[in-house]
Parts: structure tokens; sequence; C-alpha cells
């Protein structure tokens, strides 16, 4: 006589994401455990079109994020990035235009250490000196702007879009440009924490 195999799914449970604080812990999904523990350091990836609820043109754009609580059915989670649509970075680097990419570590006021990667898009071919000036003058942005303000509200300023748009306002005068976007971010602490795991 053959023994039935246990129902391993009725042993689960479901459990509620919440996105961090910071995005006003709305419902980021749903996800499935055996135990509460097993969430830890689980990822979820989100649009910012899930998060606001909204259809929004920024759609090209994913918060990633990482369980570190959980508390009954509900799991909480930190942000640890962003990245953008790799389809979307590509079909804005065209022919004949410069693309100016910075790479670089921040500091925020509240003492958290940030990479932050972004492009420049220029709406013809700049010289190689515009193109030094604008790498400069956007690096300075994102380093000062960090030190003025504390993770969250930096990450706000990046995710929709105000410190983009204050970049393009400053780099726009030096050489006229298509777009800027912060392509991607990462949080200090996650890598090394998934290497220990």
């Amino acid at each position: 006589m053959h023994k039935r195999p246990k129902d391993k799914w009725k042993a689960k449970q479901w459990y509620t994401v919440l996105a961090p604080k910071m995005f006003g812990e709305v419902k980021a999904g749903e996800t499935v455990a055996d135990e509460p523990s097993k969430l830890i350091g689980r990822r979820i990836e989100m649009t910012l079109g899930d998060l606001t609820g909204k259809m929004i043109k920024n759609s090209n754009l994913k918060l990633l994020l990482e369980i570190d609580d959980v508390n009954h059915t509900t799991a909480y989670t930190r942000f640890i990035g962003h990245k953008m649509d790799t389809g979307y970075l590509r079909s804005l680097a065209r022919k004949g235009i410069s693309k100016i990419d910075s790479n670089i570590d921040v500091m925020t006021k509240d003492g958290e250490k940030l990479r932050v990667k972004t492009s420049c898009f220029t709406l013809k071919k700049a010289s190689e000196a515009q193109v030094k000036q604008i790498r400069k003058m956007m690096e300075e942005i994102i380093i000062n702007r960090a030190k003025t303000l504390e993770l969250n509200k930096y990450v706000q300023e990046i995710i929709l879009g105000k410190l983009s748009s204050d970049i393009y306002k400053v780099a726009k005068k030096i050489y006229p440009l298509r777009r800027v976007e912060i392509t991607k971010t990462e949080r200090y602490g996650v890598q090394e924490k998934e290497e220990r795991r």
C-alpha cells in the first residue's frame, strides 16, 4: 500500500509583503513559506507603478526589496537598491550621441552608504571636454545631495526622478541633453550579507 505524500502546501502560509516605510508601507505582493524564518533575506522586485497603484510613465524602474522582519502574517522589507530596464536604456543610447556614465559611492546624512550609477544622454555628440565637465558636475550634485539628506529622502528623490531632473537642469547648460537617468543604486552591506549566506 502506497503512503500518500504529505501535502506540502498545507503546511505553508501566505504572507503579505509590505514596501519599506519610505514608500508608505504599501502592499508589495504576497509570498509563501512553511515558516517565517525562511522569509528573511528573500528578495522582492516591484515597479514604481505597483508601488503607487497608478500607471506611470516610469514603469522602466524596478525597486529591489529584501524581507528583513516578519510579524504574524506580515513581512516587512528594506530598500536594497533599484535598477532601470536595460531595454529602455538601450533605446536612449542612439548613434551619434554621447552617453556619459558615472558610478560613484556616496554617504547619506544618516551615514548610509550607497553606490549610485547614472547615465546622461546628449542630443548630439559632445566634445571630450564637455563630457568631462558634465560627468564632474553630475557627480558633485549626487554626492552633495546625499550629504544633505537621510537615506529615505535621498532614495525618494532618486526613485521619483527629482535628482535626475536637477542634474538635467544644470547639465543642459553645458550641452543639450535628451535625458538623465539614475540607472541603478545598491545599498552597502547587502552584498556582504549575501556572501555570508
